[in-house]
């Protein structure tokens, strides 16, 4: 039985193969998915290729930074993509700071229930960016609770898709009808400027 290529790489030439992918695919983040994938699956196999030639870090030396070849991806591309990555990462950001901004609510309306309350029950609340905190302090008696409005949602949702670049985002039908439509310019491009 013969063994592939992949089998008979080292731990470590795996290691750095499969390193050196993961960064060109995260620099390439904007690259539809489908495009990535059989990206990923060529530059594996290439560098397979190479490292049983030239060794691992050769190949790798060769091929020059991820970020060079992930943006020789973008403009293979040829039109200005939304960062997906970017808008993922900046609502995980403010769902965070918001969390945090509740949180720091709560422990400041539960002391400022219990030096207002003495032996009585006292109910506090504070409201920001559509988001109210209650905090409810007696004798007996500790609750809290957090609401959001969909002023808040839309926050989140309105600052993601700005970071994200939503607008260059071009669904797949749209996307044919375009270059179904770029021949003919192009021709009449040409012929256009023939006649001058």
């Amino acid at each position: 039985m013969k063994l592939s290529s992949a089998t008979r790489l080292r731990l470590a030439d795996r290691i750095r193969r499969e390193w050196y992918v993961f960064k060109v695919d995260f620099h390439a983040q904007d690259v539809p998915g489908g495009y990535r994938k059989a990206r990923r699956r060529e530059l594996r196999s290439d560098l397979t290729s190479a490292a049983a030639d030239v060794g691992m870090l050769q190949a790798l030396k060769d091929l020059g930074p991820a970020a060079a070849l992930a943006h020789q991806f973008l403009l293979a591309e040829g039109r200005k993509l939304p960062h997906v990555w970017t808008g993922m990462i900046t609502f995980t950001v403010i769902l965070f700071a918001w969390v945090g901004m509740a949180m720091a609510t709560v422990n400041a309306l539960t002391d400022a229930a219990k030096q207002f309350g003495g032996g009585r029950s006292v109910t506090v609340h504070s409201a920001w960016l559509g988001a109210t905190v209650t905090v409810t302090h007696g004798e007996r008696l500790l609750s809290a609770a957090i609401g959001f409005s969909p002023l808040t949602f839309a926050v989140f949702v309105l600052v993601s898709l700005i970071a994200a670049r939503a607008w260059r985002y071009r669904p797949a039908w749209l996307q044919r009808r375009q270059a179904s439509k770029a021949p003919f310019t192009q021709t009449g491009a040409v012929r256009e400027h023939d006649h001058r």
